[in-house]
């Protein structure tokens, strides 16, 4: 089963809070309320409990109140291994302080409770502009899910950034020195990495995807679906050619680029650079080519399925945040989607500025706590 619920809430100086006290009773929770009210500030909060980023990604300076030099956010958690999980942070020291458990706990303390904090999956109005963004903000959506369904993908992330970033530093060594041999077997031995990593981390992103696409088609609702794919050279012959003969090409080009690289001062070609699209089901069409509203019913399956698999196949304690989401469905629509979370069975919070957001089918359910802010 997913634990992870919060049960209570307690904010002091966070924000536009002096001090706030929230208890959660229910799977899903409306924060409803005028706008300005702090209906986000307090979805942002929650976030900062968890293991990823923030809702908002601020600096901690930013979410102090006015009337202060410092915060507090403290919650109880339904959870096997966490049941109390604080954050404070000071001004005077600039220094983050986490308890967890009632006790205090360093930052790589903090790593031993890292499997267990929650994941929390969140979708805002922001993010419903995926698919007119930039590739690199599509890329680096793209590997956030691949991360969530192989743990090592960070890993192989970060190691590949600093093997591109070596490789260049070694070519403008050889534009300066031109002492070949040395430096071009240096060279051959960073590319050969470079390749391993790089068919690696594309393997793992046709085969999260695979598997995403798979967990996208089990809805039990019919809220619109869509299946994702890959855009890059590698990544588009994992299927079609056998490891060796893609590390051979992969190879070749690095080599045959080195010179127009040196110049750059940029590697021109490699999995750094892939994109990666969704073709909306209803109409078998591309993201990119779907309406404003098409694209926010596909950014918002997307975090469904991420959701799903975090809870349900990862068994990690997960929560949905839906900032403002509501408001921009269709009466079907918006239960299809209260309909798919209650059937993943996780917490969700959502924000709106009224109640009446609420699909008809809901407004009396037991499942739904509505508080006003």
């Amino acid at each position: 089963m997913n634990c992870g619920n919060i049960l209570k809430l307690n904010l002091t100086n966070f924000r536009n809070f002096d001090s706030k006290i929230l208890e959660f009773n229910k799977m899903l929770i409306l924060l409803h309320g005028d706008n300005g009210v702090g209906k986000t500030n307090i979805l942002e909060a929650i976030s900062l409990l968890g293991k990823s980023p923030s809702l908002r990604k601020c600096e901690l300076d930013e979410i102090i109140n006015n009337n202060s030099d410092n915060f507090t956010i403290y919650s109880i958690l339904e959870n096997n291994y966490i049941n109390e999980y604080a954050i404070s942070y000071s001004k005077h020291n600039s220094k983050k302080n986490i308890r967890i458990n009632g006790d205090e706990t360093s930052l790589s303390k903090k790593g031993e409770y890292k499997n267990y904090l929650t994941n929390f999956i969140i979708i805002t109005p922001q993010i419903e502009q995926l698919f007119i963004s930039g590739k690199t903000s599509r890329r680096e959506y793209l590997d956030k899910i691949v991360s969530e369904i192989d743990f090592d993908h960070n890993l192989r992330l970060n190691k590949y950034q600093k093997l591109i970033k070596e490789r260049i530093n070694i070519l403008q060594k050889l534009k300066i020195s031109n002492v070949k041999n040395s430096t071009e077997k240096w060279l051959d031995i960073i590319e050969n990495q470079i390749v391993e990593c790089g068919v690696a981390i594309a393997c793992a992103r046709v085969e999260s995807l695979d598997f995403f696409n798979k967990a996208m088609n089990s809805f039990n609702s019919s809220f619109p679906k869509s299946n994702l794919k890959v855009i890059g050279e590698i990544e588009e012959l994992i299927a079609i050619k056998p490891a060796m003969e893609i590390e051979q090409y992969y190879s070749d080009i690095l080599k045959q680029n080195r010179k127009i690289d040196m110049e750059s001062f940029k590697t021109k070609f490699g999995v750094h650079r892939c994109d990666f699209d969704a073709i909306f089901c209803d109409k078998n069409q591309s993201a990119r080519l779907s309406s404003t509203g098409e694209q926010k019913l596909i950014v918002i399956g997307i975090t469904l399925a991420r959701a799903k698999i975090s809870a349900t196949y990862k068994q990690q304690p997960t929560i949905l945040i839906l900032d403002e989401i509501a408001s921009h469905l269709d009466e079907k629509r918006k239960n299809d989607l209260f309909c798919e979370i209650r059937d993943i069975n996780l917490q969700a919070f959502f924000s709106a500025t009224s109640i009446d957001l609420l699909p008809n089918n809901f407004k009396n359910s037991n499942i739904i706590q509505s508080i006003k802010i």
